[in-house]
């Protein structure tokens, strides 16, 4: 399977016209520099007003047209068009509300190289009260000879989208990527910041949306409708509370960095790279643009945590336009683990543009150092035991609305450790019989769950681990364990609120006391935080048949607060006061998942996003590591972020129908 990319985790230096406004206003802002290429000394920007109303805006780079009510009707680069409204639509950008683009009104020339677009007056009753955009919608576009800068307001949603159409033909290329591998319509990664697209003619459409928050990059494929159609477009993130500045470059001679792109293939799907043989990927490097391009490109490897350079060849390359060429990349390396993996085009030291991405070399030979206190095994049994002393206290709530014409829902709780009780969702087929368990473990956060998952094939348990019921309504206005659950009591291993949840999710107390649940058939599941309490929850009971864990949060917490691969849930300023790093570390170490696995003794699938910069990747895989030969399936999605993209959603569906048909859930397990 090849993947498509772009490539791009270099965030350039900008400057920006708004600078006064935004840290006036209190906006953080950064530096950028010219484009790639040689049209960054262009002539500067003209801006006639048109028959039909609008403004159009030539330079040397490009050409924008904008209609009468401020929209974008074109823009235009080397005489291909970049963004287009859809047929039907008024503009090829806009905020959108619910799924649709808000109409802008009018638009004005408040200086030789500036328009400004505005939609109604904000309605006092709808709006967010916080903004202090005085319309639902402002567009600023500022144009240079290069680029054009936006600044965006809104008062219509606490975090509103801002959509970009591309063109027909852009979405006609082959080209048509972001600078990771996906088309119009699929997910984008966290970690890219500045999306391109490429096109058959040659031209190329940057944008420079920056970073949502903590690595998630401000970029994601949605859909807006216009009229009947759904229409595929690029989203950026605009809080209503602060301006936000969007760039985009519409490129006519893109230079190398932006014109190569990278089609990237392994003979592992996952990236799960053989050992005692040097690595190897299948890179091709096409040149997109119509034009010569002549660039020196590096394949680098580099450790996992540190990022400290391994291994790396550069190779000059001079491609015609639409021309292509391999990429070398054969590298010895001798540790088994994650890595990851480099391109670098241009000097190295000052890159025209870098990305990387993640994978494990010689997984079956890799046999990573635990933190596993030698008190481990018997902290756990003591809490166990705590647990088993305490009665269940079970207590169900038929909830018929929100039962369906096959299954009834109750409203649950239970007792479990320090006077506290854990609260969920139970749903259970109405027809008489024996049916197989399914119990989900919560990602992070506390918030409330809207219903049960209703199926009339199985009985499944949804619950809370905070303490709080399904709609938070007993949760009460002071401080609370609960309410600050990730370092409630983290001075400690005995008094941190993660041995109360921990000890919580052996839930399958409360599944078979119920009569229709089969105890051969429990399964459990969680994504991000609950992928880790799914690891976790198998290795402490022997109960559970399978267990389905997916971008799995918490394992190696020590990694995430010394290196910081991923940044949840703690990081040193977690650490309580006046306590080590050594100490702090160690009461982490009995709440790592990577120090469970190894106990784990059911079947376990398990899925991670390689690109995840929540969770961190490489973190999942040393966790999964320990898991005994034979009992493992690991699905590695190269290019997924967290929660976001599947290599293969049927591969685990598959497990889950084996296991409930009562055969053996994995077939080809990763480490026989």
């Amino acid at each position: 399977m090849a993947w498509h990319t772009n490539g791009s985790g270099v965030f350039r230096s900008r400057v920006l016209r708004w600078a006064f406004l935004l840290a006036s206003m209190g906006v953080a802002y950064s530096a950028m520099g010219q484009v790639d290429g040689d049209a960054a000394d262009a002539p500067g920007v003209d801006i006639q007003t048109v028959e039909a109303g609008g403004f159009l805006c030539t330079t040397a780079n490009y050409e924008a047209r904008i209609g009468a009510d401020g929209g974008l009707l074109s823009l235009q680069a080397g005489g291909t068009e970049l963004l287009a409204p859809a047929s039907g639509s008024q503009s090829a950008v806009g905020f959108v509300r619910d799924g649709m683009m808000v109409p802008l009104r009018t638009v004005s020339k408040t200086a030789a190289d500036t328009l400004v677009a505005e939609g109604e007056p904000r309605d006092p009753a709808t709006a967010v009260a916080a903004s202090p955009c005085p319309m639902d919608a402002r567009v600023t576009y500022h144009f240079l000879d290069d680029r054009v800068e936006l600044l965006l307001e809104q008062s219509i949603e606490t975090r509103a989208r801002f959509a970009w159409v591309p063109s027909p033909s852009v979405t006609a290329s082959r080209d048509a990527l972001t600078d990771y591998p996906h088309v119009p319509g699929t997910p984008a990664l966290y970690g890219q910041t500045d999306p391109r697209w490429n096109t058959e003619e040659g031209p190329v459409l940057r944008f420079d949306f920056g970073s949502w928050q903590r690595g998630f990059a401000n970029a994601n494929w949605g859909t807006v409708k216009v009229g009947e159609e759904a229409v595929a477009c690029l989203t950026s993130t605009v809080y209503a509370t602060r301006p936000a500045t969007a760039t985009i470059y519409p490129m006519a001679r893109p230079g190398a960095g932006d014109a190569l792109t990278f089609d990237i293939s392994a003979a592992s799907p996952d990236f799960l790279m053989p050992g005692a043989e040097p690595l190897h990927f299948d890179i091709t490097v096409t040149n997109a643009s119509r034009g010569p391009v002549e660039a020196s490109v590096r394949f680098e490897v580099r450790y996992y945590l540190t990022r400290e350079s391994v291994a790396g060849q550069s190779t000059e390359l001079e491609l015609d336009g639409k021309g292509q060429a391999p990429l070398p990349t054969d590298l010895a390396l001798d540790e088994p683990g994650p890595y990851r993996a480099t391109i670098i085009v241009g000097d190295a030291n000052e890159p025209l543009r870098s990305f990387e991405w993640v994978f494990t070399y010689d997984f079956a030979g890799y046999e990573p150092a635990t933190t596993r206190e030698e008190d481990f095994e018997q902290f756990w049994q003591e809490a166990l035991a705590e647990s088993a002393a305490t009665p269940l206290d079970i207590k169900m709530q038929a909830v018929p609305e929100k039962s369906t014409a096959t299954t009834d829902a109750f409203r649950i709780s239970f007792a479990t450790l320090g006077g506290r009780r854990i609260y969920g969702w139970y749903s259970r087929p109405k027809a008489e019989g024996q049916y197989p368990v399914q119990v989900r473990f919560p990602s992070s956060g506390i918030y409330s769950i809207a219903g049960p998952e209703a199926r009339a094939d199985k009985c499944t348990l949804w619950i809370q681990i905070h303490g709080f019921d399904v709609d938070l309504s007993n949760m009460p206005e002071g401080d609370d364990p609960g309410k600050n659950y990730w370092t409630a009591g983290i001075e400690s291993p005995q008094t941190s609120m993660w041995r109360t949840i921990y000890i919580s999710l052996v839930s399958v107390d409360f599944m078979l006391e119920q009569p229709e649940a089969d105890p051969d058939l429990v399964a459990v599941l969680g994504g991000s935080q609950g992928g880790g309490l799914a690891m976790v929850a198998a290795a402490l009971d022997p109960r559970i048949g399978l267990a389905m864990p997916s971008h799995s949060g918490l394992p190696r917490l020590d990694w995430t607060v010394k290196y910081g691969p991923g940044y949840w849930p703690f990081g040193m300023d977690k650490k309580p006061e006046g306590q080590t790093e050594e100490q702090f570390l160690r009461t982490l170490s009995y709440f790592d998942p990577a120090n469970f696995t190894q106990d784990i003794q059911c079947p376990i699938v398990a899925e991670i996003g390689m690109m995840d910069t929540v969770t961190a990747s490489g973190n999942q895989v040393c966790a999964l590591a320990h898991v005994p030969n034979g009992l493992l399936y690991l699905i590695c999605s190269p290019w997924a972020g967290h929660g976001a993209g599947h290599r293969d959603p049927t591969l685990g569906r598959d497990c889950y129908t084996r296991f409930v048909s009562g055969e053996a859930p994995i077939t080809d397990p990763t480490r026989p």
